[in-house]
C-alpha cells in the first residue's frame, strides 16, 4: 500500500462525496468509493482489490453488530409504515392539533425542537422519535420534510454531546482519562462550555424553528412542500373530517414513549446496572422492537385491519427503508477503508505546535472537521483527535478544556457535512426524505454555525 497516510488516501471519500452529490446516486457513489480504496490499499493487484472488496463488504454486512444496526434500520421503517399505513397517525396529528401542539407551522418545527432536546440518552433515538413523531404534522401543515431533516440532526447529535449523561459522555471520558490529566471529570465538564459547534447549531435550529428561516437549497425544499400539500388538500377530506380515535392517537404515544424508556432501561440491563457501559446497539434494537410490538397491537385493536393488512403495511416500510439501510452498509465499510488508508494520520499529521497560538483552535476545530467529514464518523473522529489535541495543550503549557472542545466540535461538525456520515443517514431516514436532498439543505446552516465556531475560537485564542 503505497497510499498509506499520503493525499492519495483522501480520494475514496472525495470521489464519493462528489459523485453522489452531482448525480444524485448514493449508492453507486459509495460503492464506487469502496472499490477505489480497495485498489489503492492492494495496488498494483486489481484482482486483489475487487476480491478485498467482496469480502470487506460481506463482513460487513454479516457482523453480528452491524446485523442489529440492519434489523434496527428495517424495524424503524416496519414501524412508521404500521402506523402510518394503518391509519394511527391520523388520530395523533388530531390529538396534538386539539391540544394546539401542532396547529401551525411555528409550532410544528418548535415541538420537533424540543423533542430533539427531550431525548438525549441515545442520538439514534432522539433522531427516530423527532422524526417519525413529526414527519405527519409537516406533511399537513406543508413544512419541508428537509427542513425537519435539518432540526433534528442539528439538535439531536449536539445535545447528546452537550448533555452526556449517556454513552457519548462515557466514550469521550475514557478518551481523555487516558490522557495525562488530574481531573478528566472536571476537565471534560468545563470543555462543554467551549463546544462552540454544537451550542451554535442548537440555538440556530431554535432560531430556524422560531422563523422557519430558509437559505439556499432549502427555499426550494419548502416551495415544492408547500404545493405538495395545496395539491394533497386539493384532493382529499379535510382530516378534521376524519372521526377522531383517542385510542389510536393514545397508541401511536406509548409506541414513541416505550422507545425513548426503553433505551436508558436496556443500557442499565446490559451495562450490569451501570448505564455507560451498557450496549447503545443492542439497547436500541430492543427498544425499537418493543415500540413496533406496542404499535401493532393498538393497530389491530383501533382500526378492525387483519393481520394480512397490517404486516402488508410492516413490510412496505421495511422495504422503504431498504435503500437507506444499503447506504449505512456502504458508507460504514468506505469508513473503515478510509481509516486503514490512514486519511486521518494524513490530516492530522498537518498540525503541530509550529503554528501561532491564536490559530491552534481553529485549526484543531477545522482538522477534526475534515476528518469526520472524510470517514463519516464523530466517535471515530474523537478517538483520533483527542490524543492528539489534549497532549499539544498540556507540552505548550495551557488549558486543555479548550482543545477538548474544538477537537469534537469539529468532529460533530463534519458529520453533520458528511454524505457518508451515518447520523446523516438516520436524518435522512426519520424524515422521510432523499439523502442527498437532506446533505445539500442543511449544509448552509451547517457551515454558518461552523464560520462561528471559528470565529469565537479565533477571538478566544487572542485573548
Amino acid at each position: 500500500m503505497l497510499t498509506e497516510g499520503s493525499w492519495w488516501s483522501l480520494l475514496p471519500s472525495l470521489l464519493a462525496i462528489v459523485f453522489a452529490i452531482l448525480t444524485r446516486r448514493v449508492i453507486l457513489a459509495l460503492l464506487g468509493g469502496v472499490i477505489l480504496a480497495n485498489i489503492l490499499y492492494t495496488a498494483p493487484d486489481l484482482l486483489a482489490a475487487i476480491v478485498a472488496s467482496i469480502t470487506a463488504l460481506g463482513s460487513a454486512l454479516i457482523d453480528l453488530g452491524n446485523i442489529q444496526i440492519w434489523a434496527f434500520t428495517l424495524i424503524i421503517g416496519a414501524l412508521f409504515g404500521v402506523l402510518e399505513g394503518g391509519g394511527t397517525f391520523q388520530h395523533f396529528v388530531r390529538a396534538l392539533e386539539k391540544r394546539q401542539l401542532g396547529d401551525s407551522p411555528r409550532k410544528a418545527r418548535l415541538f420537533t425542537w424540543l423533542l430533539g432536546i427531550a431525548v438525549f440518552i441515545e442520538s439514534n433515538v432522539s433522531i427516530m422519535t423527532s422524526g417519525t413523531t413529526s414527519r405527519p404534522l409537516y406533511d399537513r401543515l406543508g413544512e419541508s420534510r428537509e427542513k425537519l431533516a435539518y432540526i433534528i440532526d442539528s439538535t439531536c447529535a449536539p445535545i447528546c454531546i452537550l448533555i452526556p449523561l449517556n454513552a457519548w459522555g462515557a466514550f469521550n471520558l475514557g478518551l481523555i482519562s487516558a490522557q495525562d490529566i488530574a481531573n478528566p471529570l472536571a476537565t471534560f465538564a468545563q470543555s462543554l462550555l467551549f463546544n462552540f459547534y454544537a451550542i451554535l447549531a442548537i440555538l440556530l435550529a431554535l432560531f430556524v424553528a422560531w422563523t422557519g428561516w430558509s437559505i439556499g437549497p432549502m427555499r426550494q425544499a419548502d416551495a415544492a412542500a408547500r404545493q405538495r400539500v395545496h395539491n394533497i388538500r386539493a384532493q382529499a377530506a379535510p382530516l378534521d373530517a376524519i372521526q377522531y380515535d383517542s385510542l389510536a392517537a393514545k397508541g401511536v404515544l406509548a409506541s414513541l414513549v416505550s422507545m425513548v424508556v426503553m433505551v436508558p432501561v436496556m443500557l442499565t440491563v446490559t451495562g450490569g446496572g451501570n448505564i455507560v457501559r451498557g450496549a447503545g446497539t443492542t439497547s436500541v434494537l430492543v427498544a425499537v422492537s418493543v415500540a413496533l410490538v406496542i404499535a401493532l397491537g393498538f393497530t389491530r385493536k383501533t382500526q378492525a385491519l387483519p393481520w394480512s393488512e397490517i404486516t402488508k403495511h410492516a413490510l412496505r416500510g421495511a422495504r422503504a427503508i431498504l435503500p437507506l439501510a444499503v447506504i449505512l452498509w456502504l458508507a460504514m465499510v468506505l469508513g473503515d477503508m478510509t481509516r486503514a488508508l490512514g486519511t486521518a494520520d494524513f490530516i492530522t499529521g498537518l498540525i503541530d505546535d509550529s503554528f501561532p497560538l491564536w490559530l491552534l483552535l481553529p485549526i484543531i476545530f477545522i482538522l477534526s472537521a475534515l476528518t469526520a467529514f472524510a470517514i463519516g464518523s464523530s466517535w471515530g473522529t474523537f478517538a483520533i483527535m483527542l490524543p492528539l489535541a489534549i497532549p499539544l495543550a498540556l507540552n505548550l503549557g495551557l488549558p486543555p478544556a479548550p482543545f477538548i472542545a474544538a477537537a469534537i466540535s469539529g468532529g460533530i461538525f463534519g458529520d453533520h457535512a458528511s454524505p457518508i456520515s451515518d447520523t446523516t443517514i438516520l436524518a435522512s431516514l426519520a424524515a422521510g426524505t432523499e439523502h442527498i436532498d437532506h446533505v445539500r439543505t442543511q449544509l448552509p446552516y451547517a457551515l454558518l454555525a461552523a464560520a462561528g465556531t471559528v470565529v469565537l475560537y479565533t477571538l478566544w485564542g487572542l485573548v
